[in-house]
């Protein structure tokens, strides 16, 4: 599983913008995402990982897909 391409598919889907003008090195705040797009995101993150009770502030955390990324895949 591609993890950083299903998050850029996420982001681009919630952000409405295409899957090609999302960097992996953007930071979420820059796709003026709200709070009910970081919670339905960190929703579609756990169905997609298995990992269970991501919280929302996790896109503060681990600021852009990359990171996000790393993260997800050391929880494995």
């Amino acid at each position: 599983m591609d993890i950083k391409l299903l998050l850029t598919q996420l982001i681009a889907t919630e952000a409405g913008l295409p899957v090609e003008e999302i960097s992996g090195d953007e930071k979420f705040e820059s796709f003026h995402l709200d709070s009910l797009s970081l919670i339905s995101l960190a929703f579609e993150v756990e169905n997609i990982t298995g990992i269970e009770q991501i919280d929302p502030t996790i896109f503060t955390e681990y600021d852009t897909i990359n990171k996000l990324t790393a993260w997800v895949e050391s929880q494995k």
